[in-house]
């Protein structure tokens, strides 16, 4: 766990396209959004990502949420997640993952803790299949990914893993790049309108 505030950088979307602002071609026809945002957040900082996707996509999206209480204090809270990585103990969640048959593209967030998956999210891919659905992953951070994204495509069952996304210190970075990074990433990922819009505001 290398946060305080559950945060990440910005890696991908390296050119100056500005997504127009319109509905994803996707819903239009069908009224099914196709895309699910799933996250766990724990100060928040990945929660307002999983947000600002949800209304870029039009999609629904799904909170992890742990049964247990992490400790208030950020000593407490890595020596615990270090202990669950160490033991492998996992938490236990209040909720089973959703049905994820009608998804087009599932996108999956989380805090980067001890430079890798947080222990949350690792017990929701521990529970879930994809079945060949399209996954990608967006994580927050301060100051290294470590070995995230190739920890979650081991872990992500059965799942097509796309291109992911990470923020660092996101409510640090000017809102404006938060947005663009998202509609360049979410352009080049395929479902709602073939790398087109996406829906992107």
């Amino acid at each position: 766990m290398t946060q305080k505030n559950d945060q990440v950088r910005f890696i991908t979307a390296a050119n100056n396209t500005t997504a127009p602002n319109t509905k994803s071609a996707h819903s239009a026809a069908t009224g099914s959004t196709g895309v699910l945002v799933i996250y766990y957040s724990l100060t928040g900082n990945t929660k307002n990502i999983a947000e600002m996707i949800r209304e870029k996509t039009g999609g629904d999206a799904f909170e992890i949420e742990t049964v247990k209480k992490y400790p208030a204090d950020y000593s407490g809270i890595i020596a615990e997640a270090k202990r669950e990585l160490e033991t492998g103990e996992l938490p236990a969640l209040k909720k089973s993952p959703p049905d994820m048959s009608s998804y087009d593209l599932i996108l999956v967030g989380s805090p980067v803790w001890w430079y890798t998956v947080s222990t949350p999210v690792m017990s929701f891919l521990k529970q879930a299949d994809f079945a060949g659905k399209k996954v990608s992953a967006f994580c927050t951070h301060e100051g290294g990914v470590g070995k995230f994204s190739p920890h979650f495509k081991e872990q992500a069952q059965n799942a097509i893993v796309l291109e992911g996304l990470d923020f660092y210190k996101p409510r640090q970075a000017e809102e404006g790049e938060v947005h663009k990074a998202l509609d360049l990433w979410l352009r080049k990922l395929p479902g709602e309108k073939n790398n087109c819009n996406a829906g992107l505001r």
